[in-house]
């Protein structure tokens, strides 16, 4: 990182190529978002008119697919819609989308029916989802975070590939992210140690103050649960969990689901209910997409200095931009204090 004895040029790049024909499509501007609530990127970029051959799907074909590199770092897009603009200063091809994992969403993906016929882990079921007939449809799971047992019979839904991923995910509080160029998912917790607890971990990442401006901070007073009744429906486990050294008796809302069929389980969701209270600031945080840091990804414990000194935070939402030749990346990041 920058010091006050040294600095860095950072030169920034953004391509975009056609798959797989890799045929280059001339870019003005770009954009791409995610966040923790999303489980693929959404995009958007504004091309030259001689892309308009190339990102127009085939009556009855499959998606366009596209790579972008950013600063080196390759995504894999997909094109939802495209269209012209001739508005000054000549006409422009606007596109935009979602990653790869798209693919597993209408309109793409078949709505089906899930469930466990037999006694398997939460992995093994999520796993189960992603096939056909047995057969695997060609997508992969990154497991990290702690996996129980679901009982025969104990879970049935109705919908699409993705739906039925979310759904097992945030059975504890967990959600999906999208790897960024294979077919891979990542499962990941929302709280990896409670806030209070942020202090004894060492952050994924640090930022000094020369890195990162601090452009919008909003505080938020959330009631100060310290207990919660979390539960399976036919099967499994019902009871409190409550924050260590506390009466517990401040109770949040009940909180069941099907997939709540294991001690494991029960107690995952209820560290995710008992970390989202208290007083918390929401921080936006801009800086360039640096070498040290690449593109920061919601789930990432970072450090950053705000006005009030060092602070922990966990990122929340992740946005690009780019205007050729100014690249930025925005991060909100969600912070607690004691």
């Amino acid at each position: 990182f920058p010091s006050h004895d040294r600095f860095c040029i950072v030169i920034n790049s953004v391509s975009l190529v056609r798959l797989p024909s890799g045929v280059e499509l001339p870019a003005y501007a770009f954009s791409m978002t995610l966040d923790a609530d999303s489980w693929t990127w959404s995009w958007s970029a504004t091309l030259d008119k001689s892309a308009a051959p190339h990102v127009v799907r085939e009556p009855g074909g499959a998606p366009v697919e596209l790579q972008a590199m950013v600063n080196g770092q390759p995504y894999r897009l997909m094109i939802d819609r495209a269209g012209r603009s001739k508005q000054f200063p000549g006409e422009r091809v606007t596109v935009s989308g979602r990653g790869l994992a798209a693919e597993l969403d209408a309109p793409w993906a078949p709505v089906m029916t899930f469930g466990n016929q037999a006694e398997m882990t939460a992995q093994q079921l999520m796993s189960d989802v992603l096939t056909a007939n047995g057969v695997s449809i060609g997508w992969a799971l990154d497991w990290r975070i702690q996996d129980w047992l679901v009982p025969a019979g104990a879970w049935q839904m109705q919908g699409v590939y993705i739906g039925a991923l979310n759904d097992i995910a945030g059975a504890v509080g967990a959600y999906v992210q999208p790897h960024p160029t294979d077919r891979v998912l990542r499962v990941l917790p929302r709280y990896p140690a409670a806030p209070w607890d942020w202090g004894d971990l060492t952050p994924d990442l640090q930022l000094p103050a020369a890195a990162v401006r601090v452009e919008d901070t909003e505080w938020v007073k959330k009631p100060a649960y310290d207990g919660v009744f979390v539960g399976g429906v036919s099967a499994g486990v019902f009871g409190p969990v409550t924050r260590a050294g506390t009466s517990g008796s401040l109770l949040a809302p009940q909180v069941t689901h099907a997939l709540i069929t294991d001690p494991v389980a029960h107690l995952q969701r209820g560290l995710a209910v008992l970390s989202d209270t208290g007083d918390q600031a929401n921080v936006q945080l801009t800086l360039q997409v640096l070498p040290e840091t690449g593109i920061i990804m919601p789930g990432t414990l970072l450090e950053y200095v705000s006005d009030d000194g060092p602070a922990v935070g966990i990122v929340r939402s992740t946005s690009v931009s780019w205007s050729r030749p100014r690249l930025r990346q925005a991060i909100g990041v969600e912070t607690h204090h004691a």
